[in-house]
């Protein structure tokens, strides 16, 4: 092959690694929305949160409350940014034990959290037996 063929399509595969956003968000918080950000990020616990389980990745939602609780009943607390990302890179205890979505006073509950790779399931098309992506009330 090429070598100019070969730059363009390593190019391309590092573009799409992480949902193929252009320049403007790429390496900062708010890059690559329902994407999996553990594939490529050192988190302990990372997802997006949109306003419905079908949501295209552009529509996450920002100031929604997430809480994370570990295998031995921690709570960690995280609030989405304005792409609807959450994350943290605290130490957590797996398997985690439950998370929960608030928004505007409402909370809805998951049980059953594998891991802290909440988008590798959460995702269209939906994966790892979840409802489509993570969504607030």
């Amino acid at each position: 092959m090429r070598p100019d063929r070969l730059l363009a399509l390593l190019l391309l595969a590092s573009a799409l690694a992480c949902g193929g956003h252009d320049d403007d968000d790429k390496d900062n918080e708010l890059m690559a929305p329902g994407q999996n950000c553990m594939a490529c990020h050192g988190f302990t616990v990372a997802g997006t949160v949109f306003g419905s389980a079908t949501a295209d990745s552009g529509s996450g939602l920002a100031g929604v409350t997430v809480i994370i609780t570990d295998a031995n009943s921690v709570d960690t607390t995280l609030t989405t940014n304005a792409a609807g990302n959450f994350f943290s890179g605290a130490a957590l205890a797996l398997p985690l034990k439950k998370a929960a979505v608030v928004r505007n006073g409402t909370r809805t509950d998951m049980d059953g959290v594998p891991a802290g790779d909440c988008n590798r399931c959460h995702t269209l098309p939906a994966t790892g037996g979840a409802a489509g992506r993570i969504h607030a009330p």
